[in-house]
């Protein structure tokens, strides 16, 4: 390859390197994480309601609704009232 056709590719390979190395990284950090539905209130789900509400994390305006998760450490879903599980309607266990 040329200097400059060489150049040109750097920006590509960093920008692919540092979108592996933050794939890598949530993995190893959720492993001791679960998902928790039902707790979450507007603003602060994971990601992708359970029915397909909508599809992106932050993006709820329900409050504690069964469809909505976010990680928790392990183990702790139930001590907060949640649900390892999705469901119907709202958690009415959780209190506002």
């Amino acid at each position: 390859m040329t200097a400059p056709k060489t150049l040109a590719l750097l920006p590509i390979a960093g920008a692919l390197a540092g979108a592996l190395t933050l794939m890598a990284g949530p993995a190893a950090a959720q492993s001791n994480m679960e998902k928790c539905y039902g707790i979450s209130k507007p603003g602060e789900n994971g990601c992708a309601h359970a029915k397909g509400l909508h599809s992106c994390a932050g993006n709820t305006n329900l409050t504690y609704d069964g469809g909505d998760w976010k990680l928790v450490k392990a183990g702790t879903c139930t001590t907060e009232m949640g649900s390892l599980k999705p469901f119907e309607g709202a958690n009415t266990k959780k209190k506002a």
